[in-house]
């Protein structure tokens, strides 16, 4: 016997009904928490979720950077690196996997922009005191002391026994060139493990993006201007993927007249001084946190050439007269502010 009609009709009011109470119960919304990692402040917002599986999300997204910091921040002691740092020229260190792994991504990186980037650059970093308070200009003399002991390629990594070694006494490891892209990275693998849609997560300026926009329209990623924090260098137009930009204006003290800035040339030992800002597009944090630094200090022609010969990677560069230097497959996906 078939249904009557009327009674389909009450049935299908009924779910709509419930379903439209459901929604205003259960509202399906946007989070956004904040929390410090690395030294640095990290956003995390989920969407088109439910409040309590975003809490949960972003919960296990920070218990793992959490992990993650404790592991390859030379600010923490007992970390890998530390220990790592602390058996240079001794003996290898047994590390665990992501050491390994955000490690030997950082040497090839090295690799690939001939040493602009060097995970080996602490020994200069404490040189000019970065991360501390007691900032200084080291003198030439210093410099060249501490200059032979920054080199990625003595750098030691033992797979099979999960080892690190730094081959020569006063080596320090530093990972903070690629550190905040692995945890972004490892932030869009854990929504992925939670079936979220959509994420973005901001790691001091590390942009990593999971998932369409809940409007389906683009993400857009501003840059900021090298010289007025106020107004936008560029706007960018991304579908999925990572952004992270480095500029000489993040971190900065001034003595006898002058500015300096943290992003050191590994080859000199001074801050890079060609470029003012260098943005990385790339389907990986730790790639575009890494690059944005090479590509700094390599300049401009050097650091574009890079860029063009990397399939999947664009960058913008702005340099210190402000013009700016966009590779030739961002296309239609930048937009360039005009000033008014």
């Amino acid at each position: 016997m078939k249904t009557p009609f009327y009674k389909i009709a009450v049935l299908l009011i009924l779910i709509i009904s419930l379903s439209i109470y459901f929604l205003k119960r259960c509202p399906i919304e946007d989070y956004k928490q904040t929390a410090f990692f690395m030294d640095t402040r990290v956003d995390v917002a989920v969407y088109n979720t439910s409040k309590k599986q975003a809490e949960t999300v972003i919960q296990a997204i920070f218990d793992e950077m959490q992990r993650l910091e404790n592991i390859l921040s030379k600010h923490v002691s007992g970390s890998d690196v530390n220990r790592i740092n602390e058996a240079a020229g001794r003996v290898p260190v047994t590390v665990e996997p992501e050491t390994i792994l955000v490690t030997s991504r950082a040497l090839e990186i090295a690799e690939l922009s001939s040493g602009a980037f060097d995970p080996t650059v602490g020994p200069l970093v404490e040189l000019w005191g970065w991360g501390t308070e007691k900032l200084k200009v080291p003198s030439a003399e210093e410099i060249d002391a501490v200059l032979p002991l920054v080199n990625y390629k003595a750098v030691k990594i033992d797979k099979d026994n999960s080892t690190i070694f730094l081959a020569e006494p006063g080596m320090k490891l530093d990972l903070g060139g690629i550190a905040k892209g692995f945890i972004v990275d490892r932030g869009r693998e854990i929504a992925q493990q939670f079936s979220v849609k959509a994420l973005f997560v901001n790691a001091g300026g590390d942009i990593g993006i999971m998932g369409k926009k809940p409007s389906g329209e683009k993400w857009r990623v501003a840059v900021q201007s090298p010289r007025d924090p106020q107004k936008w260098a560029a706007i960018l137009e991304i579908e999925e993927g990572c952004v992270a930009t480095s500029g000489d204006y993040e971190r900065i003290f001034e003595e006898g007249g002058e500015i300096y800035h943290h992003i050191l040339d590994p080859e000199k030992g001074i801050p890079a001084g060609e470029l003012a800002s260098v943005t990385i597009v790339a389907s990986e944090s730790m790639l575009s946190d890494a690059l944005s630094t090479a590509v700094f200090v390599l300049g401009k022609d050097k650091g574009m050439q890079l860029l063009e010969n990397l399939e999947g990677v664009e960058g913008i560069v702005i340099d210190k007269q402000g013009e700016i230097h966009v590779s030739s497959g961002l296309g239609d996906r930048i937009e360039i502010p005009q000033d008014e």
